[in-house]
């Protein structure tokens, strides 16, 4: 055996390691290739088969919503007259849109979505692509700031909204 090697008053050994740690370690890794080899190849819950049902459980959970059907023609707001739809857009109003618009929807840093003047069309069409798609700079009227684009809440969540201002603003209009 070496002499120990001293390093700033720290004596370090070149020991070797125990019996018993390397069993150990030697006995992990037989029993991880085992284990791999076992449940890739012999066990009745492979990959796919799990992903197969965990999504069938996650659909049966949580059921497909309709799509939303847009009238293709004049685009009008499938949810114009939709009670849960207007109740919903309240709140995401509320949550969202009340920042710049106001509480009352009466403006504030935005313009005034009550009001008979529409400064970038009054029809469910325009005021839908000018939610999702937003007002930049090019666009801007009366030194009022731009609009970002709110493509992320999602056509449904748009047209809730759009709903419950269609309650409160008579001159947003479905088409022209």
């Amino acid at each position: 055996m070496k002499e120990p090697k001293e390093v700033d008053g720290i004596f370090q050994a070149d020991n070797p390691m125990p019996t018993w740690w390397k069993l150990v370690w030697l006995i992990s890794i037989i029993v991880s290739i085992g284990y791999v080899v076992y449940f890739h190849w012999y066990s009745e819950w492979p990959q796919d088969v799990a992903f197969e049902k965990e999504v069938a459980e996650h659909e049966a959970q949580f059921p497909a919503k309709q799509a939303v059907v847009v009238n293709a023609e004049d685009g009008s707001n499938p949810y114009r007259d939709d009670a849960v739809a207007i109740k919903e857009g309240e709140g995401t109003y509320k949550q969202i849109c009340s920042a710049c618009h106001g509480p009352t929807a009466e403006g504030a840093v935005g313009p005034s979505l009550v009001d008979k003047d529409w400064l970038h069309g009054n029809t469910d069409k325009e005021v839908f692509n000018n939610i999702m798609k937003g007002v930049g700079p090019e666009r801007q009227k009366l030194n009022r700031g731009g609009m970002p684009a709110w493509e992320g809440l999602g056509a449904e969540k748009v047209y809730a909204v759009m709903a419950w201002l269609a309650t409160k603003n008579d001159s947003l209009v479905k088409a022209k």
